[in-house]
């Protein structure tokens, strides 16, 4: 949510004991001036709640879905979003700056777009490891996806400093200068300053329990915004899937090959000089019928705080879909144009023949004007939420659009820091696999 600051003039209220008549009119214009104060800081402070409800923790709500059985399209709709407003000028080309390098040549990688830079990944897990994921989730058991509220601290030191700069200030000064009123004494000055630092404190603590009361309540209602169901998974041993080797291990091995070494070891630690020491534990994530995530953000603009017992801010993402989809559940990013035969070339970096071209942009769904992906099993989707500082980059925002058949995807999020268990893996585990 965006920082609202509102300008307000300091109020000194004088008090002359022999002229009281006198000062009463100017008493009046001062209150007539602060109720207006009052009126406008309150319309904003209301309108910053309004807005909130709309802006996502990591999603926003949208506004229509439906699902369509014979094609592709996705018409989930994003509301209205504050951090665009307040994060263009951070995200822009020449504010950003570069995003984690990856293995330029890892076999079948393919850009799709440039600046944010998209991946697409061919065969990069095998069939049998893809089933492997899907039975182990099966064995474990999937949950209702878990829903965080991105940059809730941020958005509770907005409205409380909305709040102190306009209605709580007005209101003490108002409740003092009427607590005064008669006050004749020596004292009247004090009496005055002291009457305003209590209704100050009191109603700053009142505007304190409401908006943590507003945030509590708008972080359960985000929950609605994801209907998918989910399990991590953190065992890479060959047990456990029913089936020849493990999909996990495979997973995680193979993103670490695609990631590298990280840009730098500040010990010797041979768990941190592991990649998958960076990784959330592997997610394994089904989509039914109509269940779908609504655009959303992976990076968190306040992850120094919200997320530094997982590893800190979000800088890559690698989604592989598990089974082939022929209708629905496809990867949209609404603020990206869709692949033509010029984006997905124009790039040095850019190894593919003119069959893998025409290939990627059959990927996408026909006739959507946004970068739109079907899922095609095995395959990867690489992108980065973040640029390799952690700065948060707002054109990644994706959704998951609604599914008609099934769908079945693996996510491993790769982080600026080491992910301690139990969101990451474990030492034991690092060690022993990577």
């Amino acid at each position: 949510a965006p920082s609202i600051t509102t300008m307000t003039s300091a109020a000194t209220v004088r008090r002359c004991p022999s002229l009281s008549e006198r000062t009463s009119p100017a008493f009046t214009m001062t209150a007539a001036t602060k109720i207006l104060a009052i009126t406008s800081s309150s319309f904003l402070l209301i309108f910053s709640f309004t807005a909130l409800q709309a802006d996502a923790f990591t999603a926003i709500s949208p506004k229509t879905s439906t699902s369509h059985h014979h094609n592709h399209h996705c018409h989930v709709k994003p509301a209205l979003k504050l951090h665009a407003t307040t994060t263009t000028s951070t995200t822009s080309s020449t504010t950003l700056s570069t995003r984690i390098p990856i293995n330029e040549s890892y076999p079948g990688l393919q850009k799709v777009h440039t600046n944010p830079d998209i991946y697409i990944i061919s065969h990069f897990l095998s069939p049998t490891a893809c089933n492997d994921l899907i039975s182990r989730a099966r064995l474990k058991g999937t949950q209702r996806s878990p829903v965080a509220y991105a940059g809730w601290t941020d958005d509770i030191k907005d409205l409380l400093g909305l709040a102190a700069s306009g209605p709580v200030s007005w209101g003490a000064i108002l409740g003092a200068w009427y607590e005064a009123q008669g006050d004749e004494s020596a004292n009247a000055v004090l009496n005055l300053v002291l009457h305003a630092l209590r209704n100050y404190s009191v109603l700053l603590v009142v505007a304190g329990i409401l908006i943590a009361g507003y945030t509590k309540v708008r972080a359960d209602g985000l929950q609605e915004l994801r209907t998918s169901t989910s399990t991590t998974l953190d065992d890479l041993s060959d047990s456990g899937g029913g089936g020849d080797g493990s999909g996990v291990k495979e997973f995680v091995l193979r993103s670490a090959d695609l990631f590298g070494p990280p840009l730098s070891l500040s010990s010797d630690d041979d768990v941190l000089s592991s990649p998958a020491s960076y990784f959330e534990a592997p997610t394994v994530i089904n989509y039914e019928k109509d269940q779908a995530l609504a655009p959303h953000y992976d990076a968190n603009r306040s992850a120094s705080v919200e997320d530094a017992n997982r590893g800190g801010q979000t800088l890559s993402t690698l989604l592989v879909y598990l089974n082939d989809v022929e209708r629905g559940g496809t990867t949209k990013f609404g603020k990206l144009p869709a692949i033509t035969s010029s984006s997905s070339s124009n790039d040095d970096n850019n190894n593919n023949n003119n069959n893998d071209e025409e290939d990627i942009i059959q990927r996408q769904v026909i006739g959507d004007p946004n970068l739109n992906i079907i899922p095609r099993k095995g395959d990867a989707l690489l992108f980065f939420p973040a640029d390799k500082y952690g700065k948060f980059d707002e054109r990644t925002e994706h959704e998951g659009c609604p599914a008609v058949d099934e769908k079945w995807i693996a996510r491993i999020w790769r982080h600026e820091g080491r992910v301690p268990p139990p969101f990451g893996l474990s030492d034991a585990c690092i060690r022993e696999y990577c």
